[in-house]
């Protein structure tokens, strides 16, 4: 039944079928779309690897743009001031700046700051060469653009350049001229990172002191003068344009171009040249707004007066005097001392050797200002002309084979002086005997160094000793050697009449440096250690010592290593003179470049002792002068304080003598130690420096103050004769000493100073007495590995001294105590009162 129900298929295979047709395609169509295709699918392509090709490149560029960037940090304005002028200053006594010494150079400028420049000149150089210099940020990307469309297309008939000034700087700054795209990324991207760091004002003044004019003449300002012969402040409009049309080609537009081509016969006039460019700045100036046409139209038609025309040199006829240049005539020592000091600076201040030093000074367009009294100076070189004015020539030429050519010549001594004032300031030197020979010779002020003998002590153990209350005015100290040297004791004094001499008596701080004890100092480095006075020496008194003179010998009396220059030396007692402040001697105060502060110097003040400490060895000092062994250096009307110095074999002689306007001092000595160089016992160096510098002092002109100004807080009184302190009123007056406010014993009446021949001290109660006369310089070292001993006090040994130790002018050993004391010493110990955490004096 379901069967039936389901429908049948209808058989239609018997009824005709119908025939569909074909459509025709159009074969130019089907071809017009495949070439479509092919076209479509390769733009992709290419677009698609343009995009990635792009991309790459983009890439690319962008690291290599960025290196570029990493190679232009760094640039500095300060690089452009090389190849300047240098010069040295003075002041003269009006205070006038003296110009004394000039370095001329190939490439010459004289550098202004932008101040000094009026606006109508930096307007003639702005809208000539980059009008846009206050708006842009170191590229004018318009003028770029156009300067490289140019280069195709020839917009203009002439080459338009694209470089500002910013970009025209980082050229001259770099050295970089290769013609290159790189080259250009490179100067456009320094030029952006110099905008950053610096002003407008500081590129431009930058720019008008670097760029050149022609020649040697570098710089707005010498350009000014040597075109117009006036001062760039003065340029009239017309006259900054003609200025403003050097820079672009000074081989052509200088207006004192003018060469004839040989083969050609071409003239290149170029006060014709500048002429028309000089046109074309005023045009510019206008055109920005610098000008009115009135202004621009009378500029046009300004007269322009060269220096080179007749004309100038009617109107100036003081520039027709020739100076004769003296071949002979060389810088001054005072010059001289200047250029090594800055050498020294800039050595320290950059790492490098003195050569590049002093080619930096050549070059570098610095201003170096001294501290030199120039009136001085004059009075010390005419001083130091002729050896007779400051001993008898007679009496210490020696004959020597100087060159070891086996004949002998004549040989006098040589001398150095140095002046410092109590700020550390340089007034003058002498720097050798005889006319000056050549720049940055010999300075036996400066450069000698040798051994100072007992002019040491006041700046070494007393000074120490007195600072930290180890001492004062009276303490008592024993006249005995401390240990041994090559067997032999050691230190001992030195008499012509006795020899090497100790006393074995006890004898006050202020006689023994009056008399200039060498066995006192000794016994102060030991107590205080030599470690301790050498820090003293050299951070406290500024002395230059080597690391080796850091033991007894050389801080005691003087037998340093190497020795010091006198100029030091004198350093080494400026807080004596004064409140107790030391400063380093310097005879720079100030240094520019290209007119911008460079560096002052105010020669590091800092404490070497206290003020009572100062005053205190100031009136010890006086008293070496008055009663000791400086009384040659006395000057009338004048407070002279001062220590003298002379080594055992006599070689070396010096004396520093302070005054209240100032400290000097002086060195004597042969210059080559050959043979027999001892100099004659007769000649003193206090008489030496009385002779250099006592007529200078003579003129009340030179001296501001006679006498020295006391320090209220330390106490003068007499001294007790007895015991060294403070004399009560029941004590015997000796002399009138000095005492710090913070170790200032009074006596009770009761002390005494203990005799040479106490009992209780046998170990000390000796005296040795020698008849050999000191040997001359052999400078052999000994070694002593064994102690020793005194009053049970074990002693360090002493290692690797020279047998030949400096000793002083020869001294009076005393049979009985020192003159001063009114009465006998007893025969009890003294009383030292030494300070709490001090090394105690060895109990007498």
């Amino acid at each position: 039944m379901n069967d039936k129900n389901q429908s049948q298929p209808v058989d239609n295979s018997s009824a005709p079928k119908k025939k569909r047709r074909k459509k025709k395609k159009n074969k130019f169509l089907l071809v017009i779309q495949k070439l479509f295709a092919i076209i479509m699918t390769t733009l992709l392509s290419l677009f698609l690897v343009m995009v990635i090709t792009g991309t790459i490149v983009a890439t690319a560029l962008t690291v290599y743009v960025f290196d570029f960037m990493d190679e232009t940090t760094g640039i500095t304005i300060q690089e452009m001031e090389m190849s300047c002028n240098s010069y040295v200053y003075g002041t003269d006594k009006n205070g006038e700046l003296i110009e004394l010494y000039k370095v001329s150079n190939d490439l010459q400028r004289i550098p202004i700051t932008i101040d000094e420049i009026p606006q109508h000149v930096r307007d003639a150089f702005v809208y000539t060469e980059d009008e846009r210099f206050y708006t842009h940020d170191g590229v004018d990307y318009k003028r770029t653009f156009t300067a490289f469309l140019n280069m195709f297309i020839h917009i203009y008939d002439t080459e338009q350049g694209g470089s500002t000034i910013t970009q025209q700087l980082i050229k001259n700054l770099t050295g970089d001229n290769e013609t290159s795209p790189q080259r250009k990324i490179r100067e456009i991207f320094r030029a952006m990172q110099l905008e950053k760091k610096y002003s407008k004002d500081e590129i431009l003044e930058t720019y008008l002191n670097y760029i050149g004019f022609g020649g040697p003449i570098n710089g707005i300002q010498l350009a000014s003068i040597e075109y117009f012969g006036k001062d760039v402040k003065d340029l009239s409009v017309a006259e900054a344009a003609t200025l403003a049309a050097i820079p672009k080609s000074p081989n052509y537009f200088g207006p004192y171009v003018y060469n004839v081509d040989e083969e050609t016969g071409e003239i290149t006039d170029g006060k014709i040249n500048n002429k028309s460019r000089q046109q074309y700045v005023l045009w510019q100036m206008y055109k920005n707004g610098a000008l009115t046409y009135d202004e621009y139209q009378e500029c046009l038609n300004e007269k322009l007066i060269y220096t080179d025309s007749e004309e100038y040199k009617k109107l100036h006829p003081e520039n027709l005097e020739v100076k004769e240049d003296d071949e002979d005539e060389k810088p001054s020592w005072i010059v001289d001392a200047a250029i090594n000091e800055f050498c020294g600076i800039i050595q320290e201040m950059y790492n490098i050797d003195y050569n590049e030093a002093l080619s930096r000074f050549n070059t570098g367009g610095y201003q170096i200002y001294t501290t030199a009294d120039l009136e001085m100076q004059e009075y010390l070189d005419n001083k130091f002309l002729d050896i007779n004015n400051l001993m008898s020539r007679e009496s210490v030429v020696r004959y020597v084979d100087l060159d070891d050519d086996g004949e002998y010549e004549e040989d006098t001594p040589q001398v150095g002086f140095a002046a410092i004032n109590y700020k550390g300031e340089v007034l003058g030197m002498g720097a050798g005997i005889g006319k000056k020979e050549r720049a940055l010779t010999w300075n036996y002020a400066v450069d000698q160094t040798r051994q100072v003998g007992s002019s040491i002590k006041p700046v070494s153990t007393y000074g120490l000793a007195l600072y930290t209350d180890m001492i004062h005015w009276g303490s008592y100290y024993r006249d005995t050697t401390v240990t041994e040297i090559g067997g032999r004791p050691w230190p001992t004094n030195y008499s012509v009449g006795e020899g090497l001499s100790v006393s074995g008596q006890s004898i006050p701080v202020y006689y023994a440096l009056q008399k200039s004890y060498n066995t006192v100092p000794a016994r102060l480095c030991m107590d205080l250690t030599p470690e301790a006075v050498f820090k003293f020496c050299t951070e406290n008194m500024n002395m230059k010592l080597d690391p080796e003179d850091e033991d007894l010998a050389p801080l005691s009396v003087g037998a340093l290593t190497y020795g010091i220059s006198i100029q030091n030396l004198a350093n080494a007692f400026i807080p004596y003179g004064g409140d107790g402040t030391q400063y380093e001697a310097h005879i720079i105060k100030k240094i520019t470049q290209a007119n911008h502060d460079f560096l002052d110097i105010d020669g590091d003040p800092h404490e070497g002792v206290d003020p009572e400490t100062a005053w205190v060895m100031n009136r010890l000092l006086k008293n070496v002068v008055q009663n000791g062994t400086g009384t040659a250096a006395q000057i009338d009307g004048i407070e002279v304080c001062g220590k003298t110095g002379t080594t055992d074999d006599w070689n070396d002689l010096t004396f520093v003598g302070l005054m209240p306007d100032f400290v000097s001092g002086v060195w004597i000595g042969y210059s080559k130690l050959i043979g027999d160089s001892s100099l004659p016992l007769s000649l003193k160096s206090a008489k030496v420096w009385h002779n250099v510098i006592a007529d200078w002092v003579a003129d009340p002109e030179h001296v501001t103050n006679t006498e020295f100004t006391p320090n209220e807080d330390v106490i003068e009184a007499y001294m007790c004769s007895n015991s060294g302190k403070i004399a009560g009123s029941g004590c015997p007056h000796g002399v009138i000493g000095y005492w710090k406010s913070s170790n200032a014993p009074y006596c009770d009446d009761s002390y005494y100073a203990p005799s040479y021949d106490d009992d209780d001290d046998d170990d000390y109660s000796y005296s040795y007495s020698y008849t050999t006369a000191p040997t001359t310089s052999s400078y052999e070292s000994y070694t002593t590995t064994e102690s020793y001993s005194s009053g049970g006090e074990s002693i360090p040994s002493v290692t690797d001294v020279y047998t030949d130790i400096p000793a002083d002018e020869p001294v009076d050993v005393p049979t009985d105590p020192p003159a001063e004391p009114d009465t006998s010493p007893a025969d009890e110990p003294v009383d030292v009162d030494p300070p709490a955490d001090e090394p105690s004096v060895p109990a007498e």
